[in-house]
């Protein structure tokens, strides 16, 4: 669970530089957003998924002890 939240905050990260730097010339980041246009255009949607893993695992956690 834990490597999924990484993957989904670096997800976040990624999204959230490409939608700042969609016009700026960079490559990448323009073929990002046509491939990922709905992700691009609401990178804060992949956010709300990493924290609901984070309280997903928070409660399997307690729920150990």
């Amino acid at each position: 669970m834990l490597v999924l939240i990484l993957v989904l905050l670096g997800a976040a990260g990624v999204f959230f530089l490409a939608s700042v730097t969609q016009y700026s010339g960079w490559f990448w980041s323009h073929e990002l957003c046509q491939q990922g246009a709905v992700l691009c255009e609401h990178p804060s949607w992949i956010l709300i998924a990493a924290g609901v893993a984070i309280l997903i695992e928070m409660v399997r956690t307690m729920a150990k002890a």
